[in-house]
């Protein structure tokens, strides 16, 4: 993403130009030429746009051109804890694949916006030329992971495993830091961020309390999440239908992000 030359943005005009053109009605584009850009978006802020090479510049207008050394760290530490999140997600039958599925045409839905000149511009969302193209792969990537789910459900026919859980999680990255949504991972990734909190609180707090009292105490019955429940009682159909239920409700907040600034 940062070196191949294709991958652009498209920024607007200034505001006093852009009426300037539209007073004239010549037809000039309103964007300027398409430019390489580490630019982001902040969910919630009205000027949601995050440069990562104003970090180095913080530093020193000359360290600009040396973006790259805080993005690529960036992105694989988004892409190992997506991918990772999923990995622990997938624990019960239909979980992970359901949950992923619902990510995932979300994303389709921010792929399409952001590479479409008209509904970017009236969203006022960050236009990324060609983005449009990659709703094709994310459909078709929604189902499969629907088909999947079809003999995935309780009780299961197929299982996914870890081959195939992290390679969803990771294209669920790839996909989110493309659209440069990838800081709403939390908000719309929310099923995988606590699962993946809930072990780390687990192990951390059991590690706490092994070396201050000599045994190790538990926070959750069983980590991750969705065990916690299985502990309680709760029938795994359930507690799936009711992650969905959650990932939904995220999935659609995350959606009203577009114009809740």
């Amino acid at each position: 993403m940062y070196f191949h030359k294709d991958v652009t943005i498209k920024e607007e005009k200034a505001p006093e130009v852009i009426a300037q053109i539209r007073a004239s009605g010549n037809g000039v584009s309103e964007f300027q030429p398409e430019i390489k850009s580490t630019k982001t978006t902040i969910p919630f802020l009205k000027n949601n746009e995050f440069e990562y090479a104003q970090v180095l510049a913080w530093i020193s207008p000359g360290l600009k051109k040396y973006a790259w050394l805080f993005f690529i760290p960036v992105v694989i530490v988004i892409v190992t804890a997506v991918s990772n999140g999923a990995n622990l997600t997938d624990g019960i039958d239909g979980l992970a694949a359901g949950s992923s599925a619902i990510m995932v045409v979300v994303l389709g839905v921010f792929a399409w916006i952001s590479g479409n000149i008209i509904f970017s511009d009236y969203l006022n969302v960050m236009y990324i030329p060609h983005t449009g193209e990659m709703t094709i792969f994310i459909a078709a990537f929604a189902g499969a992971l629907v088909g999947f789910l079809w003999y995935n459900t309780y009780p299961a026919q197929v299982f996914m495993g870890d081959t195939g859980s992290l390679t969803i999680g990771g294209i669920i990255a790839v996909i989110a830091i493309a659209v440069r949504k990838e800081l709403l991972i939390p908000l719309l990734c929310g099923v995988f961020f606590v699962e993946t909190l809930s072990v780390i609180i687990q192990v951390s707090y059991f590690k706490y309390t092994r070396k201050k009292f000599g045994q190790g105490r538990r926070v959750f019955l069983m980590s991750p999440l969705h065990h916690h429940y299985q502990k309680k009682g709760i029938h795994e159909s359930k507690i799936v239908a009711r992650f969905w239920i959650v990932g939904i409700l995220l999935a659609i907040l995350t959606i009203v992000t577009l114009k809740l600034r």
